[in-house]
């Protein structure tokens, strides 16, 4: 039933999003691997997750990580739950949120975490968060670097960037503090190394 309805939601974000962008262009999308991942794009407007459900072409159904306050959104946050959304509380350390996102790497399924955690206009920056590394490194899923436009212009093209999967680099069975960091500004590195000029 779920798959019916992704599908369905597809065709419906499809059309309207395509009369604000009508031109949708996807590099690297062969690049995702079968089974267990954690993408990771960057975040600059509420549309990205929109954007990158598009550019993955129904290729396969995904898990995405999102604040908890879009739960509180009466009939759209329980049914993005019923779809797959994971909330989570940025405020806490959220056992929950991580739990279920193990179970779907886990399971062998891909995991969609917007690292720097909080929309990120142009020329602005944020210190993004561990816990894509931490979720990568604890299930040894690669991690994938994901470019999408940020500045979002009126009928302008959008680009969706995949880049090159990588692991985390751990010394022991579990990746330290250090560990995480590095990866994580890894991971940004290559973000925006992929971003269209």
């Amino acid at each position: 039933m779920r798959v019916f309805l992704y599908r369905i939601i597809f065709v419906i974000l499809r059309c309207v999003m395509f009369l604000v962008h009508p031109v949708l262009k996807v590099k690297g999308r062969e690049r995702i691997p079968e089974g267990a991942c954690v993408i990771c794009p960057n975040h600059s407007a509420l549309s990205d997750p929109v954007w990158l459900v598009l550019a993955l072409h129904l290729k396969q159904m995904i898990n995405i990580m999102a604040k908890i306050q879009l739960s509180h959104v009466p009939v759209i946050g329980p049914f993005l739950g019923y779809m797959g959304i994971i909330y989570v509380d940025r405020d806490r350390a959220d056992v929950g949120a991580i739990k279920s996102s193990l179970t779907v790497l886990k399971a062998d399924r891909p995991l969609v975490i917007f690292p720097e955690g909080t929309r990120v206009k142009p020329g602005k920056e944020v210190h993004a968060h561990t816990g894509a590394a931490l979720l990568a490194s604890r299930t040894d899923a690669p991690l994938i670097p994901v470019y999408i436009t940020k500045n979002k212009k009126f009928l302008h093209p959008i680009h969706v960037v995949f880049g090159e999967p990588f692991r985390v680099e751990k010394a022991g069975i579990k990746a330290t503090g250090s560990e995480l960091q590095s990866a994580t500004d890894e991971l940004m590195q290559k973000i925006y190394e992929l971003e269209e000029p």
